[in-house]
């Protein structure tokens, strides 16, 4: 059964980082498409809470209020310094360090947790996943970056394996019972939302800048918003299962080689050797990864 669980985790996962895909590729307000992807999954998060009203009120605790509100802050200032670092650091380092940043969640499930089971398999698989980003995704720049840019994929490093490691924490010593998952979804998705929204406007109209809304810009936020609350509900569900020590290497190795092959099979994409042992690296990973379950 957590393997299943594994598998829809991973499809939900490709679904919004082909949102994303196409985002780019259309040249669309980024900024705009991730508020709107915020909204749209609290939205879902609201309209799909089942429990009464109630719990709300009374379980929604004072710790679990500022987690929501600590890591919907990450999400947007994630968000942010993908923007800038991409811009001055390039894509290729930017992603690489964004998903080699699994091994903090990773290594406070060793340590602080305790998930020491089938350690070697793990930590074998983990080498190869973070091997993978780097040939897949990281690609050589010709001009010499300053220190200045460097920090801002490490601090997509950090921002990233942040996020991941405040999930675990939260789903592990915060959350007792299945409706607090829905009550912490639904304070980092609000939280995001506010903060996007708020950002936009004094955008529009105390900096006003001329960006236009479009239509496809709504529309595939949305779609990658539903995704994102899939993903996000996924990811706290596997987490209880079987622990940030599985989870994050295998969706993020497995998401990597998925979406690069997405990109040869339909975005016309061309990829090295090098790119190609990557992604066989990444689906090794995700093998000896899974098999620990």
């Amino acid at each position: 059964m957590n393997i299943i669980y594994l598998i829809i985790h991973i499809l939900f996962a490709l679904g919004m980082f082909i949102s994303l895909k196409i985002i780019n590729i259309k040249g669309l307000n980024k900024f705009l498409a991730i508020t709107i992807n915020y909204v749209i999954a609290l939205i879902f998060t609201l309209i799909t809470y089942k429990y009464p009203i109630s719990t709300i009120t009374d379980y929604y605790s004072t710790n679990l209020i500022l987690a929501s509100l600590w890591v919907g802050v990450l999400f947007i200032v994630s968000f942010i310094l993908m923007i800038f670092s991409t811009e001055r650091a390039g894509i290729g380092l930017t992603t690489a360090l964004n998903k080699m940043a699994v091994v903090i969640p990773v290594s406070v499930g060793i340590v602080y947790l305790g998930q020491h089971d089938n350690i070697t398999f793990k930590l074998v698989g983990i080498a190869l996943a973070l091997a993978s980003f780097v040939l897949i995704l990281y690609k050589k720049e010709t001009e010499k970056k300053k220190l200045s840019a460097l920090l801002l994929p490490l601090s997509v490093f950090l921002v990233s394996g942040l996020i991941d490691t405040s999930m675990e924490l939260t789903n592990t010593i915060l959350i007792t019972q299945k409706f607090e998952i829905e009550l912490f979804l639904m304070g980092i998705f609000a939280t995001a939302s506010i903060i996007g929204i708020v950002t936009i406007v004094l955008d529009k109209f105390w900096i006003k800048t001329k960006e236009k809304f479009s239509y496809n810009t709504i529309l595939w936020g949305a779609i990658m918003g539903v995704f994102n609350f899939l993903v996000s509900k996924m990811i706290l569900i596997n987490v209880g299962l079987m622990g940030g020590s599985v989870v994050f290497p295998v969706h993020n190795a497995a998401v990597v080689s998925l979406t690069a092959l997405i990109g040869v099979l339909f975005f016309k994409e061309k990829f090295s050797a090098k790119q190609w042992a990557g992604v066989a690296l990444a689906v090794i990973s995700v093998i000896m990864i899974a098999g620990t379950l």
